[in-house]
């Protein structure tokens, strides 16, 4: 019991060690991307959050596969951990805890504001005018908003049931199964579990590539994506002000993105694809590959990875 907590301390003080650095390489980063571009560029909403992502899953894989199993394979029974040791496992907990923390907030404020609008709500199982599969929603709601994680469901409010016309309204609710399909949803959760100061503009740029890419997604034609702008264009000008979305849903008028460049990116849809998907093979190949490296020597690769951890944390 005692060489078990001894290890899991080691591995919270070297998931501290690793994620800290890794987190503000990701900031400068960023911070450097943003600089060289002198316009307003689209980026990858994919390519935005691997970069946010990336500290916490590099630090998480290496003390899951590598630290805690070097060090139960290879450290020694007697006590040799001294006080820096414990305070950065403590900075590692502090990591995780504050994390948690976030999740369990953002799902709590999610709920309520769920609870709310489905409260004053006269038939919550009723389809919307477009016939389309949709939980009805009033008291305050948003336009439309896609809520939940495991069993996401569109949320259309009367306003926008009002509003909108039929083909509107179908390329609107496509647009909140493109962030189903993204898993957009999970992907802010994930993004509320790894807390790092200095992020905030790294998420605020993948929340706004997030909602371009759902608009590609509900785009197939070019009267889908004039229909799109239409519903954009009404139901931000039908509300005084920007709609806040709950930290754990996806709206498709909300404070996090650019109305006006997504309204000109869909005046100006073409038919042509988007490249970047077809760098995903490329990548998974490039995975698997360095997978294999180390799965066929991962003894070597636990000795190095306990040498490293000793030089790391005292």
């Amino acid at each position: 019991m005692i060489f078990t907590a001894r290890g899991i301390v080691v591995s919270l003080a070297f998931f501290a060690v690793v994620y800290c650095p890794l987190s503000c390489a990701m900031v400068l980063t960023w911070w450097a991307m943003r600089r060289m571009r002198r316009k307003h560029v689209v980026t990858s909403a994919r390519f935005l959050f691997g970069l946010r992502m990336f500290s916490f899953t590099v630090s998480t894989l290496v003390v899951v596969f590598f630290t805690f199993p070097s060090f139960w394979l290879m450290e020694r029974a007697s006590l040799d951990e001294d006080g820096r040791t414990f305070i950065l496992a403590a900075c590692g907990l502090l990591i995780v805890s504050a994390g948690l923390v976030r999740v369990f907030s953002a799902h709590a404020k999610t709920k309520r504001a769920v609870t709310l609008w489905l409260s004053k709500t006269p038939n919550n199982g009723s389809d919307t005018k477009a016939a389309t599969p949709a939980l009805s929603a009033a008291n305050g709601a948003p336009p439309l908003i896609l809520v939940g994680i495991r069993r996401p469901r569109v949320m259309v409010s009367d306003a926008a049931a009002t509003v909108l016309s039929d083909g509107e309204l179908q390329v609107a609710i496509r647009h909140e199964l493109g962030h189903v399909r993204s898993w957009d949803n999970l992907k802010k959760l994930l993004i509320n579990a790894t807390p790092f100061p200095g992020m905030s503009s790294l998420e605020t740029a993948w929340r706004e590539a997030a909602e371009l890419a759902a608009d590609d997604a509900a785009v197939e034609n070019r009267q889908d994506a004039l229909d799109l702008a239409a519903a954009l264009i009404k139901l931000s000008r039908g509300s005084k002000q920007p709609w806040v979305e709950p930290a754990l849903a996806s709206g498709l008028v909300c404070g996090s993105s650019s109305i006006s460049l997504r309204v000109e990116r869909l005046l100006e849809w073409r038919t042509a694809g988007h490249g970047f998907q077809r760098t995903r093979p490329w990548a998974l190949l490039v995975l698997f590959t360095m997978l294999i490296g180390i799965a066929s020597n991962y003894g070597a690769t636990l000795v190095l990875a306990h040498r490293l951890t000793e030089f790391l944390v005292p």
